[in-house]
Formats: structure tokens, sequence, C-alpha cells
């Protein structure tokens, strides 16, 4: 019996130490990182936007599916529209619609989901979504440019497999497979859907024990999770890579795709590449080799690991607008 509460006492005492350790490093790393000071943003609270722009009007609308804003430049250059997307933090990329439109282009920033008229979590989005925009304004028909960044670049080069209308891609950090939603719940199933059925996908349930493992701990001690090493994995053990990566050959028009090799969110540097290769000529992949997920923004972002340097990044940032400007200037201007 003493024996027995010896052991009992010292489990107790082990299971103490792990707790203080893991609140202690919890606690360390908040304060480290500054998680607390992150302002939770509110995508859809439209009346908080601007209402104009240096050099024009902005718009919002919901129509169907579609939910988004409209920048109309006072003196227009002659250019296909451009329409951008942001990734899944849920935003519509407002600020970097802004910067294009004030260059003169016609620009739409486009909500995917989380909107009161659309999927509410980014799973199983129905790519009509982009067919209701279309109608909305007007646009059916008529070339356009797609820019998308992270999630937002999956979903691009996905739509190009159902609306002709595309007529030239600017990816940023993108993918070459169709992952699983981000709802993390068993109702998880693919990000996007057209015509009621699933896009086939990678999921991150085949991600080896070890890499997820490693994300449960930094998740438990409030580290920034690096999803990197679990979308390899992911893709490493799928039985359905084939159907699960995207398809380009129904695109053909020219494409602007940025990487990062120290990426710590998913493997968008080789994906530009092999994206790029596949379309051929016709595609320009730009790889830093030193910058992370995001461009002139942070190392870490609620609590992500996005990877590279703040300096990195932003000479990323500057370096990659100038190269977006010389595109859109050389392909999409009339």
């Amino acid at each position: 019996m003493k024996i027995f509460l010896r052991i009992l006492l010292s489990l107790g005492i082990v299971v103490a130490i792990v707790v203080v350790g893991v609140f202690g490093l919890r606690f360390y790393n908040a304060e480290h990182y500054g998680w607390g000071d992150e302002e939770v943003p509110e995508y859809h609270r439209y009346e908080a936007y601007p209402d104009a722009f240096a050099g024009g009007v902005v718009e919002h609308f919901e129509s169907g599916m579609a939910n988004g804003f409209h920048f109309i430049p006072d003196e227009p250059i002659a250019a296909e529209p451009i329409i951008v997307f942001g990734g899944s933090e849920g935003s519509s990329n407002f600020e970097v619609a802004e910067n294009i439109a004030s260059k003169g282009y016609e620009t739409y920033a486009l909500f995917f989901f989380g909107a009161p008229n659309q999927a509410t979590t980014l799973n199983r989005v129905p790519l009509e979504f982009f067919g209701d925009f279309l109608i909305h304004s007007d646009l059916e028909g008529e070339p356009m440019t797609v820019i998308g960044y992270s999630k937002g670049a999956e979903l691009g080069l996905n739509l190009t497999n159902y609306y002709e209308e595309i007529n030239h891609l600017v990816l940023y950090t993108p993918s070459h497979y169709t992952y699983m939603g981000l709802d993390f719940s068993e109702a998880a199933g693919s990000s996007w859907t057209y015509d009621g059925e699933e896009l086939p996908y990678i999921s991150f349930n085949q991600a080896d024990f070890g890499p997820t493992m490693r994300m449960m701990v930094d998740m438990l001690v409030a580290k920034p999770i690096a999803y990197r090493e679990t979308y390899e994995s992911a893709v490493k053990n799928s039985d359905n890579t084939e159907e699960a990566r995207i398809d380009t050959s129904m695109f053909n028009g020219k494409a602007l795709l940025f990487g990062a090799r120290e990426d710590a969110m998913w493997q968008g540097d080789e994906a530009a590449e092999i994206i790029a290769a596949e379309i051929g000529d016709n595609a320009e992949a730009v790889i830093y080799e030193d910058a992370g997920h995001t461009f002139g923004g942070p190392v870490n972002l609620g609590g992500m690991a996005l990877g590279g340097t703040e300096e990195a990044n932003e000479e990323a940032k500057v370096h990659s607008d100038q190269q977006l400007f010389r595109f859109l200037e050389e392909n999409v201007q009339h």
C-alpha cells in the first residue's frame, strides 16, 4: 500500500510539474510573441471601410453569393478589370485592391467566405460565387485578371477550370493542390465545391504523427505553429495526389507567380515553380530566398509561424510590387 501511495504521489508531482511547465511556457510565449496585443479584425463591418480612395470611389456590393468592393477610378486606364482575393484570414484584401486601383485600374476586392451570404467557414466554398460576381458586375465573357494570395491563390487557380474569363493570373505563395477545408470539425471536407460536388482534396488526416504532434505541442504552449511540415506530410502520404492536383491545362493566359523559400505556412515556393513549369513560356516564377509566407508582413501572426525575417519580407514586398505593376503594364493594359 505504501509503495502504491508513493507511486501515486510521484505521478502527481510529475503531472503538477508538467502543468506548471505548460502554463509557464504559454505565459512566456504569449508575452514574447505579443499574442494578446493583436486585434481581431472585423472584415464584414462594411461601414468601417472608406467609400473613396486617392483617385476614385469604392462601392460595396452583395449579390447572390458574391460580396466585395468595387474600386472605380475617376480616370481609369484602358485595361481589363482586376479581381483580388485575400487568404484564409477571410479578408477581401482591400488594401491591395486599393493600391492597384490608385494606379487607374478598375479593381474588385472579393470575399469568398465569412460574409452573410457566403459559406460561414473556409470549408466547401461553392465556386459559383464567382459566377454570381460576374453576373452582378456585367462581366460575363469579359477577359480579366485574378490576383490571389495564399488560399486565395489556390482559389484563383481552381477558378480557371470553370471560368474562361480569367485571362491573367498573379498568385502569391500559391498551392498546386486543393486542400482540406479549414473548418477543423467533423464536418470538414474539401475547401471548394462546384455544382454541389466537392473538388478532390488532400486531407490533413493523412499527415504523419510526428508533424501533427509537434503542431499540437506548439499549440499547447502558445508557440507559433509552422504548418508547412503538416502540408508536406499530407501530400506525401496521400493516395489521391493526382486527383487533388489543380489542373492548369484550361488556362491559356499569362501568369506571374511569387514564392518564398522560408515560407513556414506551406510549400508555396515549390508550388509557384511547379505551376509556372506546367503553364510554360507564358508563366514566370519569382522566388525570394529569405522571405516568408507574407510579403511585407510579420514573421509570426495570430499564433502562426509565417516565416522569413521582417527585413526579407519587406524586401520581397517592395520587389514583388515592382514586378506586379510591370506585369500589369505589359499584359493587362490594352
